[in-house]
């Protein structure tokens, strides 16, 4: 032997279809001096060559990574790839994703994808205001075009539409919602200095005077949400929800396992800028865009964001690493996702993520009154009219005895059944390891023999969450029931190769019951049915 070659190994970036950890953050960001230099890296170019986005009939210019799904495994590979929110020393960006990525990562998550559609929105104020609003409106356009793609045809699909090709991906966030909906912004309430009062006095000067270094004061406001705004941004979720809803029409069923999870614009401030103005503001926004219905199986009508698809973050945040941005204040989107990604790691997705403890995280903008961030003692009674706190329908960043914390981990649904967002999760989880499985037996003979052994197989999985407390009942039996026989397919289900399971389950957080039918056709397993089918 006359020498020893070390060469180092390509990390894999194959990910357990089973995971419910994974994100995607689709919106604006700059791509990184070296790449633009230097060309992809070698692991990135090995993944996107894979899925054929470099080569063959999809193939697309991926030398700015424009339009492309790309994955990232921690932030330091982020920053090799793209610009991080701290990369340029200019005070007032609107560098929201490399934020909420930075976020996600410092919070515990694991991995997830960036589909890039731009570079982040111009805060310069020598941009005219027609110009901004027409790049807003280009890039939101760029974001959500692909919302009526082709779902078998990768040509097709962009922005969001990636999602059709990334069927490991649990949660949804796009961090520049807010700004890409929000009118022009207007000046910052800086704070005022009092005016002395009283006769001019003599003050004699200090021997050894230290002159402190004045600090930049941005001028920029976050963005924030005129009501025709919020019209606006109302309508970009409910298309987003509608996409992810309408999965089973395109044959795109891991769609309807991913969560939507967004930040809640800021409101416009009123004059006053006054807690209770803000708050107002807040609650008038939820009678006209969430209400307490919720629309059925197929879509999301017009602006009605109330579904169990969506989990809107707030307030916004101040973080180690949001000093660059606009207020410096961030987005809470990224955060929550990886405060949600952590908890399936630690304590189970079917958990609560109220018990992870966030970090980098030392304050919250603006301070809600104790009555909003307080659990109500008495059980919630829906559809009455009365109002609720938003930590009924919000998942709240606030302050406790023991430190800041996630005070409530909820969906936007109205009602008890699917409002805990840790029962989406678990329904997510289920249908997703069934769909899994349904891949497995796609090709054998739909008989007897197939339905006991799927049968087995499902009340392998339901017994696995039961002791690991996803369920309740002190036995499996209590837990949860699994049919698959001829009761449960008709002779046109027969006929045409189909097979149908039905799963019965209580979850530990809900004492509702859940009943999931689960349709195995010749290429999928589909869930085509619950109790609640307009929450899902």
């Amino acid at each position: 032997m006359s020498r020893i070659v070390f060469e180092n190994q390509r990390p894999d970036l194959s990910t357990d279809p089973s995971r419910a950890d994974i994100a995607c953050f689709v919106g604006l960001v700059r791509v990184g001096a070296t790449v633009l230099a230097s060309g992809l890296p070698p692991v990135v170019a090995d993944w996107l060559q894979s899925q054929g986005w470099l080569t063959g009939p999809y193939a697309r210019d991926a030398s700015e990574l424009l339009d492309v799904p790309v994955p990232v495994d921690n932030y330091a590979g982020f920053m090799t790839i793209f610009d991080s929110v701290d990369a340029t020393s200019t005070i007032g960006t609107a560098d929201y994703l490399a934020a909420t990525v930075r976020s996600f990562f410092a919070q515990g998550g694991k991995r997830c994808y960036i589909v890039r559609m731009g570079d982040p929105i111009p805060t310069d104020p020598s941009i005219i205001a027609p110009e901004v609003a027409q790049i807003k409106q280009q890039m939101l356009q760029s974001v959500l075009v692909s919302l009526g793609h082709q779902a078998s045809n990768p040509s097709t699909w962009h922005g969001i539409g990636h999602l059709s090709g990334l069927t490991d991906v649990s949660y949804l966030a796009v961090p520049d919602l807010p700004i890409l909906s929000a009118s022009m912004p207007t000046t910052a309430m800086l704070p005022t200095l009092p005016t002395p009062s009283g006769p001019v006095q003599f003050t004699e000067c200090l021997p050894q005077l230290v002159t402190l270094e004045q600090p930049i004061a941005n001028t920029t406001q976050a963005p924030r949400l005129s009501p025709s705004d919020y019209a606006g941004w109302a309508k970009s979720v409910a298309a987003i929800l509608q996409y992810i809803a309408s999965g089973t029409l395109r044959q795109e069923l891991h769609l309807r396992e991913i969560q939507f999870v967004a930040a809640f614009p800021l409101p416009r401030d009123a004059e006053d800028a006054s807690i209770a103005a803000l708050d107002q503001d807040v609650r008038s926004v939820f009678q006209t865009y969430l209400p307490e219905s919720v629309e059925p199986v197929g879509g999301i009508a017009g602006t009605n964001l109330s579904s169990a698809f969506l989990q809107l973050a707030y307030p916004w945040l101040q973080t180690t690493g949001s000093y660059p941005l606009l207020e410096s204040l961030e987005p809470p989107d990224g955060a929550l996702v990886g405060i949600i990604a952590r908890n399936a790691l630690k304590r189970g997705a079917f958990t609560s993520a109220t018990k992870i403890t966030p970090s980098e995280i030392f304050g919250v903008w603006p301070s809600l009154p104790a009555a909003e961030t307080k659990v109500s003692a008495t059980p919630l009674v829906w559809g009455d009219g009365s109002p609720k706190p938003l930590i009924a329908r919000l998942s709240l960043f606030g302050f406790t005895p023991g430190g800041l914390s996630l005070l409530s981990d909820v969906t936007a649904y109205p009602g008890e059944s699917y409002r805990t967002a840790c029962v989406n999760r678990l329904v997510s989880v289920i249908c997703r390891a069934a769909r899994n499985l349904g891949a497995t037996i796609i090709f054998e003979q739909n008989g007897p023999a197939l339905w006991g052994r799927l049968t087995r197989a499902l009340q392998t999985l339901l017994t696995t969450a039961w002791s690991l407390g996803a369920l309740d009942g002190a036995t499996p039996a209590d837990a949860f029931s699994v049919r698959c026989d001829a009761s449960t397919m008709t002779q046109n289900d027969l006929d045409n190769g189909r097979l149908v399971a039905e799963i019965m389950f209580t979850a530990a957080a809900t004492i509702e019951l859940i009943r999931v039918t689960l349709a195995l056709e010749t290429d999928r397993m589909l869930p085509s049915s619950t109790t609640l089918p307009e929450a899902v």
